[in-house]
């Protein structure tokens, strides 16, 4: 018997002498599916049958197919039972081994079809190729076709083995479908574009009334995943929305797993629960060190059986009251708490009090009402329900910048420092020829035009310039030294830090501005909106076989459903972001006309860093030690030190920076070095030269389709993909914006976002119509939490899925698998640099005056789950958030 590299790894070719003629192929299919369905008593109900990879049938021109072959018929391996978390019921997991009746000319297997012949029901099909996910099996009388998979095999299109190329074609011909009308349901395995017609709610009034993005001059924008949905009967040019905002169109290919989604539900009620009950401030110490205290003096008195629970909970309530009471002062000054004999108040305090341990039992009926209008209905249920349960204890770990010091973000240095190191530090540019070169602007100057609109619904904005000043570009941080605020028709006015405080009320616009411009546009229109449409165009014009498809499929995980959740909850009318932020209705909008400046040639981050003049090109023949040369060059003494020879990363600089000390630009420069020299050791195992990326057409096919469908709205910034390098640095620039620049935008607004709060707070004299009540306080915590937060099976940058290994490539395998280790190597590298630069306490702008350490950009290759209190104590001696867990493959959050 001789065994040949299969289907799919699990699929072994076993010359079993069947008939002179045939020979018998085995395999091993699992199968997960509800209690619900059922395979037929018959056998027939689901169809398998292998195609040839290699040899061609002359009259079908497909590959030479094998004998059906019938599930029930297989032989059951094993069966167990898990259960699904959302519903709690459970799911049986069956493995069956098939056999395969094929010609002695079949060959390889390079494909396999599944037929679902049950009227009603799907099945996932869990594993048939090694760590593939799971794919549904619709019913064929709700599909109209037969799914096709092909084997780990990767091919350019001319490469294509015979046996598969009409295969190939028809598979991706199925997921353009462009005859396909009406509202789209699961099974309908189709990618399509659509413009944002689906963020208002027109239905509801003139209030929920929002322009369609995308498909005008005036309002350009990113194409987003069609759904399907019918259009609103008001206005046929809006979408309406699903009856639950958990129901609309996703392939279910691209849906995040049953746990994933259900995780992500948990923290955001856990994270509603946390910030949003009723405020409570901590018992008194004799009340946590006697619970029973109340109880034991009234038993002192009173008989144990002439007091009830009820008279204890009574006395408890008289004790809190007096405790709060407040009393007038002795001096005829402003009463004061009993609580608080000192008589002054903080004003930090309320806030520091919503992260406080607390015992809560329901949330106030007046914020539930507003809640009711923000978040699903099933959220909100499930908040409710859990509060309802029994009495929580909730807590919340109080973010970094104000555990250490609840003021430091008040200073000047910090609040410069921030543009470097803070959640938006890609923003700041340099003002050449100003002061000796160190002068640099926060520009948020664009909002002029729409303050009208805004400022019309009772908010006092101003647009901002910022102009910050660097003592020497080494290791300082930038002092702001003048705030200019202007309104429409109006003269501007410049603010400087001796006008003590008019300077804190430019200072809190500037920060408003930033944190809208931030959620806005560097962190949602910059990773979530420019992505999508890359994602539609890969599905649809790339092959699975494609090589360049498998390398960008890890970071598009779970991206497309991410982002329509986003657009029902956050981004809709009425909806979270709007709430929060004081743009308001205008928000998108805002985002749309910012999308405008957007170009996809300088979303490579050395382009971005010498388009915002932060870096210079660096003379291409000064070949030096790359960024991720480790500390000692002397690898003998290193081995001696460490136990093992520390790799070295030589590159051909691109650019050197302007600002050395620019913790987001110094550690995000090597993470793109170790990216691109990735990616073109990948490419280069299939592309040999230019003609091989010029003569590739699903590729010349996806890159027009993303230019003229999915960015129709951008004309500029685009280069043609006609060349090795273009190729290599396209794909550099997509792996990049969704792994080290969503990372750098998104997981510290936990531990740096809530200084807002506090700035507000701190000029409530001045605009106290623009401060948000504490019910928003509260929720941009919680929004924050949520969105700051890694899951547990999250897929970190230079790790392999449990799901999905690289694929084995018939003379290349070792190849890819040596150069995919390289690349975790180079990421470790890049550890032990960061973790040096850390050790720098004159690193200013890495540390900041709060001493937390910039680890945004911190690859954590050696583990994707959070690490133990020992691990922090041991390897993490510096402080830590919980956003600090390495940089996630795709935009999932």
């Amino acid at each position: 018997m001789v065994e040949t590299a299969g289907c799919c790894g699990l699929l072994q070719a076993c010359c079993h002498r069947h008939d002179p003629q045939t020979y018998i192929i085995q395999g091993e299919f699992e199968i997960d599916r509800s209690p619900w369905f059922s395979l037929c008593a018959s056998g027939l109900s689901v169809v398998v049958r292998l195609y040839s990879q290699d040899n061609k049938d002359p009259t079908t021109r497909k590959g030479i197919k094998s004998e059906n072959a019938y599930v029930m018929k297989g032989k059951e391996l094993e069966r167990k039972k898990h259960e699904v978390l959302s519903m709690k019921v459970p799911t049986k997991v069956i493995k069956f081994k098939l056999k395969f009746e094929v010609t002695r000319d079949f060959g390889i297997p390079g494909a396999f079809v599944v037929e679902n012949r049950d009227k009603k029901h799907e099945f996932f099909l869990k594993s048939v190729t090694l760590h593939y996910i799971k794919h549904p099996i619709y019913p064929i009388t709700k599909t109209r076709f037969k799914r096709i998979f092909f084997s780990d095999q990767l091919y350019r299109p001319n490469k294509t083995p015979q046996g598969l190329v009409e295969l190939r074609k028809k598979e991706l011909q199925k997921l353009q479908d462009p005859r396909r009308k009406g509202e789209w349901n699961p099974w309908d395995q189709i990618y399509d574009y659509d413009v944002y017609n689906n963020l208002g709610d027109p239905e509801n009034g003139r209030l929920y009334d929002r322009p369609v993005l995308g498909g005008s001059t005036k309002f350009p924008y990113p194409r987003r995943l069609k759904t399907g949905h019918p259009n609103c009967q008001r206005d046929h040019s809006r979408e309406s929305g699903p009856a639950s905002c958990f129901q609309f169109y996703v392939r279910p290919d691209e849906r995040m797993s049953d746990e994933k989604l259900q995780e992500l539900k948990n923290n955001f009620v856990e994270a509603l629960i946390r910030f949003l009950a009723p405020e409570s401030t901590l018992q008194h110490l004799w009340d946590r060190e006697c619970p029973d205290f109340v109880t034991k003096v009234a038993h002192f008195f009173v008989p144990k059986a002439a007091i009830s629970k009820k008279d204890v909970r009574f006395i408890r309530s008289i004790i809190d009251f007096c405790r709060k009471l407040k009393l007038p002062s002795s001096h005829g000054g402003p009463s004061r708490s009993v609580s608080d004999p000192s008589g002054e108040q903080d004003i930090f305090e309320d806030i520091i009090g919503f992260y406080a341990d607390k015992e809560v039992e329901d949330i106030f009926d007046s914020d539930k009402q507003r809640l009711e209008k923000l978040v699903p209905k099933e959220i909100l249920n499930q908040v409710v329900a859990t509060l309802a349960l029994k009495r929580q204890h909730v807590s919340a770990q109080l973010p970094s910048i104000i555990a250490e010091d609840k003021v430091a973000w008040a200073e000047d240095k910090e609040f410069g420092r921030q543009m470097l190191a803070g959640t938006n530090p890609v923003r700041i540019r340099h003002l050449k020829a100003i002061e000796a070169n160190r002068a640099f602007i926060l520009d948020h100057h664009y909002l002029e035009q729409f303050l009208t609109m805004i400022n019309g619904k009772g908010v006092c904005a101003y647009a901002t310039r910022t102009i910050l000043i660097a003592p020497d570009l080494s290791s300082v941080t930038l002092q702001p030294v003048g705030i200019e605020l202007s309104l429409p028709g109006d003269s501007p006015r410049l603010v400087l830090p001796q006008d003590t405080l008019l300077w804190e009320f430019a200072k809190f616009h500037v920060s408003s501005n930033d944190a809208a411009y931030h959620q806005l546009v560097s962190h949602w229109l910059h990773t979530h909106a420019v992505v999508e449409p890359f994602i539609i165009a890969t599905r649809r014009r790339l092959s699975v076989m494609h090589p360049i498809h498998r390398i960008l499929d890890p970071h598009f995980e779970d991206t497309l459903h991410i982002n329509a959740l986003a657009r029902a909850i956050f981004l809709n009318a009425g909806g979270i972001l709007e709430t929060l932020l004081f743009t308001g209705e205008y928000s998108m909008e805002l985002s749309s006309h910012l999308y405008k400046e957007w170009r996809f040639d300088k979303q490579a981050l050395p382009e971005d860093l010498l388009e915002r003049g932060m870096a210079k090109r660096r003379v291409r023949d000064e070949v030096v030690s790359g960024p991720m040369e480790q500390v000692g060059t002397d690898k003998s003494s290193n081995k001696a030190a460490t136990g093992a020879e520390q790799t070295m990363f030589e590159v051909d600089a691109e650019v050197e920076l302007v600002l050395e000390d620019y913790p987001y630009a110094k550690d995000g420069i090597e993470i793109w070095t170790a990216i691109e020299t990735w990616v073109t050791e990948y490419c280069s195992v299939f592309y040999h030269n230019n003609n091989d990326v010029k003569e590739d057409e699903e590729i010349q096919e996806w890159w027009n389709e993303v230019k003229t469908r999915g960015h129709k709205d951008r004309n500029e910034g685009w280069y043609d993909i006609n060349t090795f390098e273009s190729l290599v640095k396209a794909l550099a620039t997509l792996i990049w914006i969704t792994s080290g620049l969503h990372a750098a935008v998104n997981f510290r607004q936990y531990g740096y976002g809530e200084e807002e709060v506090y700035k507000e707070v701190n000029i409530m004299k001045f605009v106290e119509e623009m401060l948000p009540d504490k019910f928003q306080m509260k929720l941009a915590l919680a929004v924050m939490d949520l969105l700051s937060r890694h899951t547990s099976d999250e897929i970190y940058l230079g790790q392999t899925s449990p799901q999905k290994e690289w694929p084995l490539i018939e003379g290349h395998d070792s190849i890819i698998q040596k150069k995919f280790k390289e690349f975790g190597e180079n990421l470790e590298a890049i550890e032990r640099n960061i973790k040096e630069r850390n050790k720098e306490y004159l690193l200013m702008n890495r540390w900041g005056y709060a001493k937390i350490p910039y680890k945004l950009l911190y690859p954590d290759t050696s583990k994707s789950m959070r690490p133990t209190s020992k691990e922090k104590g041991k390897h993490h001696p510096e402080k830590t958030d919980i956003n600090e867990r390495g940089i996630p493959n795709s935009i999932s959050v």
